[in-house]
């Protein structure tokens, strides 16, 4: 049989046996008893950054904002203390009394919702002082003959601790406004091939000259030591949404929680510290 013949037949018949064998897929799509609860919470040992936002999850072909969580019952303790959270505005909630996370202690979060009950528990690690940053006019095209706009590179010196299990992700904050607000925006990493290492002038962010910062701006870099467990989660959220759409992805997997009973996201423990600059260049 000729090649091309040969080739045709295959196709035809594949034809043949894709219009003949169809199957009626279920999807989920996250609506009525379907939806599940969204938490993002955090305890860190600045005050007034205590705060967990409920949510549900929605249909893929929900076109607005996840539907916020109201009227639920929010605690945090460390084992001694017990600390209410309540709503501030429609599903965000905040401690009724001011509280400061400790480092080494670990809190456990508690939520009560539409009859169901949902924890998680959160180690809070002590985050070591950044010795200095410098954010610097780079020219990619004057540094590596890499045709590109100029931008205001932030470098770090500091010097991570002994003993793995830490990890790290920064904020970048001018004249006191945040400029990234999305997790793929940040620089996000854990210290397995860092431990105990010193840092010099290391890249941590990059800023827009003219859009994000000008010359004489302040620019605020802040560190948030979030441990490994809390890594892993919001990596594994990365992995699942912004990294994939590549001709080699992985195939869909769950997204990675330290939630119970089903619910999606993370209850994090943080310790933060910072430094700010003048943008001289």
């Amino acid at each position: 049989m000729n090649i091309n013949r040969y080739r045709l037949f295959l196709a035809f018949t594949g034809l043949i046996l894709l219009s003949s064998c169809q199957e009626v897929i279920e999807l989920e799509l996250n609506e009525g008893d379907a939806q599940r609860l969204v938490v993002n919470g955090w305890m860190t040992d600045q005050p007034g950054r205590q705060r967990v936002d409920l949510s549900l999850t929605t249909s893929y072909f929900f076109n607005e904002a996840p539907p916020r969580v109201s009227d639920a019952v929010v605690s945090v303790t460390d084992g001694t203390a017990t600390w209410v959270f309540t709503e501030e505005e429609p599903g965000t909630y905040r401690p009724e009394a001011d509280v400061v996370g400790e480092a080494g202690k670990t809190y456990v979060l508690n939520i009560e919702y539409a009859g169901e009950t949902y924890n998680a528990a959160a180690t809070l690690r002590a985050s070591n002082p950044m010795d200095s940053i410098y954010v610097r006019y780079f020219d990619p095209l004057e540094e590596f003959g890499f045709p590109a706009d100029p931008y205001y590179s932030v470098r770090l010196w500091t010097e991570e601790p002994e003993g793995e299990g830490d990890a790290y992700l920064w904020y970048t904050f001018v004249n006191g406004f945040g400029i990234r607000d999305t997790l793929r925006e940040l620089t996000l990493v854990e210290d397995s091939f860092y431990d105990g290492a010193l840092i010099e002038d290391l890249e941590i962010d990059f800023v827009d000259i003219g859009t994000e910062a000008v010359t004489g701006d302040t620019l605020r870099l802040e560190q948030w030591n979030i441990g490994l467990e809390s890594y892993e989660v919001l990596n594994s959220i990365l992995n699942q949404t912004q990294f994939q759409g590549g001709l080699f992805d992985a195939p869909p997997a769950n997204v990675q929680t330290n939630l119970s009973n089903g619910a999606l996201g993370l209850w994090g423990a943080a310790s933060i510290v910072e430094k700010s600059t003048i943008i001289t260049e």
